[in-house]
């Protein structure tokens, strides 16, 4: 007699990565609502960023800190989408926070026909932004 086929359940079913574009604009959203850690166990989930604990700790505690400082986030504009080849991307944000903007660069590679974030940088570097700009003649 075949032995039956098991059902798989939620657990054992694969992780489904968004395009960098969707993970970016669901992770402003989650920031947008005043959820922070949510924004980042949505950015992260399945990824190796997610397996630096500590890591993802402190990115969460630092944006809280600089959301008390910059003001609630209102929205964001994507300043650029880089690609180097075509499974590596980074995107450049601009968080439009009530005081002062973030500078957000997010970075994803593309395995497996997957995108995954693999670095996330934040600052207020606003100079290097007018610096960058004037390079590339804009």
């Amino acid at each position: 007699m075949p032995t039956p086929t098991p059902t798989p359940t939620p657990d054992e079913k694969p992780t489904v990565h968004p395009s960098p574009q969707q993970a970016v604009e669901l992770f402003f959203l989650a920031l947008k609502a005043g959820q922070p850690d949510a924004a980042y166990d949505g950015l992260v989930r399945g990824t190796l960023v997610a397996e630096r604990q500590e890591d993802v700790a402190s990115l969460k505690e630092r944006t809280k800190q600089a959301l008390d400082a910059y003001g609630p986030v209102g929205g964001y504009e994507v300043l650029d989408d880089l690609a180097v080849g075509e499974n590596l991307k980074r995107t450049t944000c601009l968080s439009l926070n009530s005081d002062l903007p973030l500078r957000w660069r997010f970075y994803f590679y593309r395995s497996g026909g997957q995108w995954r974030l693999v670095d996330l940088r934040v600052d207020d570097g606003l100079v290097e932004l007018f610096e960058d700009a004037a390079k590339k003649g804009r």
